[in-house]
This record gives structure tokens, sequence and C-alpha cells, in this order.
């Protein structure tokens, strides 16, 4: 009996899925706010680029495309997801189809932290510029990690019918 009342306390994905999403979604703002990366020009020139500036950056010169593309996958559905997840775990919100859904989607999130590693792999060979990462990577990495894995365990504790 005290094994039915533990979802019923912590939530579809229990305490572990509660802890991940508030871990994540913190790692998260940090992530989106802090530089991922910072390219070094010579010896002189530096700036630091936050996911964020990039899609903005993105928009202001007219790549509508790619900006989009990054702005709803990299930005605007982790943070969705990170309420959705709150939201299911706390019992507030329903349906097993729709977690599913977000469950799947979520993965191409991990998009920007293969294409950040691809470009400080192409771009570290080049001598007059250099190219290293900063925190917000790992930030958002650990954010997208973690808001996966919590998506899985409410995923597993949800009934087949909802």
């Amino acid at each position: 009996m005290a094994e039915s009342s533990i979802p019923g306390v912590y939530g579809r994905g229990g305490v572990v899925a509660r802890l991940l999403i508030l871990v994540s979604s913190i790692c998260l703002a940090a992530g989106l706010l802090t530089p991922m990366l910072e390219t070094r020009r010579l010896i002189f020139f530096h700036d630091a680029h936050s996911l964020l500036d990039v899609t903005r950056a993105l928009l202001e010169d007219g790549q509508l495309l790619l900006g989009m593309v990054i702005l709803v996958f990299s930005i605007l559905f982790p943070i969705g997801k990170a309420f959705y997840l709150a939201a299911v775990n706390a019992g507030w919100a329903h349906g097993r189809s729709v977690l599913i859904w977000v469950d799947r989607l979520g993965k191409w999130s991990m998009m920007d932290v293969l294409i950040a590693a691809i470009i400080v792999f192409t771009l570290s060979g080049d001598r007059a510029m250099r190219i290293s990462e900063q925190p917000g990577l790992y930030f958002f990495t650990a954010a997208i990690i973690g808001l996966m894995i919590a998506s899985g365990l409410i995923v597993r504790d949800s009934p087949a019918r909802a």
C-alpha cells in the first residue's frame, strides 16, 4: 500500500523526476543566458555568444529560417517541456499521447549541443580564429539530458491509457 501512495505524493516519475525538472530548469536558464562559445580572433579580439544572442543575431540578420528553428527547438521547446513535465509530475496535466510526443521531440534539443561541438571542432584548426566552449554549453547540455531523463521517468510511470 505504501508503494501506491508514492506516486500520489511525488507525482508521476517520483521525487527523482521532480528534482531533475527543478535542477534542469535552473540549468536551462543558465544555459540560455550565459555564453556557450567564445571566439578569439588574433590575440586582441574575443566575443562570447549565448544561445539567445546567436538566435537574436540570426533573426536580425534576416536568417529567419535558421533563427526560427533554433528559437523553437532550442529555446521555446525546452522551456515548454520543463513546464509541461512539472505539470504532469504535480498531477495538473494528463494525457499519455502528448507526454510521449514531448518525450520524443525533446531529443531534438540535443541538436544544439551537436552543432556547437561541430563548430568547435571545425574552427579549432583555423589559426586566425580560435573557438572554445564556455559554461553555458555545459549548463544547456545538463538541462537537456536532465529533462530527457525526467521525461522518461514520467512516461514510464504514466498509465497506458490517460
